[in-house]
This record gives C-alpha cells, sequence and structure tokens, in this order.
C-alpha cells in the first residue's frame, strides 16, 4: 500500500486488530522514539516542543478533521468555522 500517511496506516491498524492504545502512541512517541527526537517530541509534557494537531473527533475516525495545528507554539492552521 503506497501513499498512505501514518494517522490512516494507525487506523487501519487499530482496525484490524491493534490494541487502540498502542495505535495512538504509533502517532506520537513511537514515532519520535524511531526518529530520534523523543527527548522534545512526541508527549505533552513541560520543556517539549509546544506542536500538536487537534482533531474534532476521534484520532483514529478516519472522518475525524484536523481543526487546529500548533508548532512551537504558534498557531500555524485553524480551520475556517461554517
Amino acid at each position: 500500500m503506497y501513499g498512505l500517511d501514518i494517522r490512516t496506516s494507525a487506523v487501519l491498524a487499530a482496525r484490524y486488530g491493534l490494541n487502540r492504545e498502542e495505535a495512538l502512541k504509533a502517532l506520537t512517541i513511537n514515532a519520535a522514539e524511531l526518529l530520534g527526537v523523543s527527548d522534545r517530541l512526541g508527549s505533552i509534557q513541560k520543556g517539549r516542543d509546544a506542536d500538536l494537531v487537534i482533531l474534532d473527533g476521534d484520532p483514529l475516525d478516519p472522518a475525524a478533521r484536523v481543526e487546529m495545528v500548533i508548532i512551537d507554539g504558534q498557531t500555524f492552521y485553524q480551520r475556517e468555522q461554517q
């Protein structure tokens, strides 16, 4: 399967049996560990980079949409209200 983003991959993995907690960790701390940046990214803790993606629903629900993206504590994207 080519062209799948990490979130879609986690959604599919959870749908086909991966534990929910492990699927969420695959999107956060496990991904940061694989990239060697888990000292700065991958979990919400004091002293870490404030990079967040806020969704309007469950991250493992393919219908959930990105509401806001915050990078280095600054709002980078905010979906317009309809």
